[in-house]
């Protein structure tokens, strides 16, 4: 999926919220800001968003002088979505389906975004979300995919989510116990991703091999990412892709080994798979 000029507009804004959030000072902020809306003139219309934004998430990081500009926000939601975990751990306990409801789960904590431009309460989807059906539902096609496989992987997306993904894949151990389960991050800082840092604090090592995907961009562009890492893809028979820009970067591969676990949180996304903002997505990837 290529950018649009909504996703112009949305890059610039996420770098306005950036500034804000980092509380920089006036002159920095208007040096970053009106850098981006410079930036943005050129931007490529023939790459993903993902592919686009590293560029300006770089710069920002360059400017202000820290290689990892919203950790403070990525460890916040790490805090927060661990107040919810006995909620949930509940839930499964008294659940009949225990691999839909941790999936539910999952896709719950995909509502943490720095980047979208539409923002959602956590608190409220964990709320909501098991009383919510999937727009886009292959549930039983992945369950008999699962039935047929040795190994998975979980493609990450933001901090804070992985405290959801660790139940996820720790169901997917109890269910599959002779699978082997694989947690893919993004190599370095960008927004407010998942890197390997993020899935060893939470424990997820305890239940899946932690793979750093070398990607610095905020989805997985497999140009961007490392020989080894693209091999071991590669040859994974099974891929559950978190969030909206791990789908940006892939749904045009038509790949069924695929699926995309995501909400939708913005305008462009929701046109490409005719649904609307605010949806929840468990869609294979194959576009037979």
């Amino acid at each position: 999926m290529n950018i649009t000029n909504d996703c112009v507009d949305c890059i610039i804004g996420q770098i306005k919220k950036a500034t804000l959030t980092l509380n920089c000072e006036k002159t920095l902020a208007n040096e970053i800001n009106n850098e981006v809306i410079k930036r943005s003139k050129t931007f490529s219309f023939e790459h993903t968003p993902p592919w686009v934004v590293r560029d300006v998430y770089e710069f920002l990081a360059l400017k202000i002088n820290k290689p990892d500009p919203l950790e403070k926000v990525k460890q916040d939601s790490i805090v927060v979505a661990n107040t919810f975990v006995p909620f949930i751990k509940q839930l499964l306990s008294e659940s009949s389906d225990k691999l839909f409801t941790a999936i539910k789960a999952s896709v719950a904590g995909n509502v943490i975004d720095f980047a979208a431009k539409e923002q959602f309460s956590l608190k409220d989807e964990i709320k909501n979300v098991f009383k919510t059906d999937f727009s886009i539902n292959d549930y039983e096609t992945l369950k008999q995919q699962l039935n047929k496989i040795d190994k998975l992987m979980i493609l990450a997306d933001n901090s804070g989510e992985n405290v959801f993904d660790k139940i996820l894949l720790e169901i997917l151990h109890e269910l599959y116990p002779h699978m082997e389960l694989f947690y893919a991050t993004r190599g370095k800082p960008v927004i407010n991703d998942i890197t390997i840092k993020e899935a060893y604090q939470i424990g997820i090592n305890e239940v899946a091999t932690i793979i750093d995907s070398g990607v610095d961009t905020p989805g997985y562009e497999e140009s961007r990412a490392s020989k080894d890492f693209n091999k071991i893809y590669n040859e994974m028979p099974l891929i559950i892709s978190k969030g909206m820009g791990n789908f940006e970067c892939l749904e045009n591969n038509n790949d069924a080994r695929i699926y995309f676990l995501f909400k939708v949180k913005c305008n462009v996304v929701a046109n490409a798979i005719d649904k609307n903002i605010g949806d929840i997505i468990l869609k294979n990837g194959s576009k037979d």
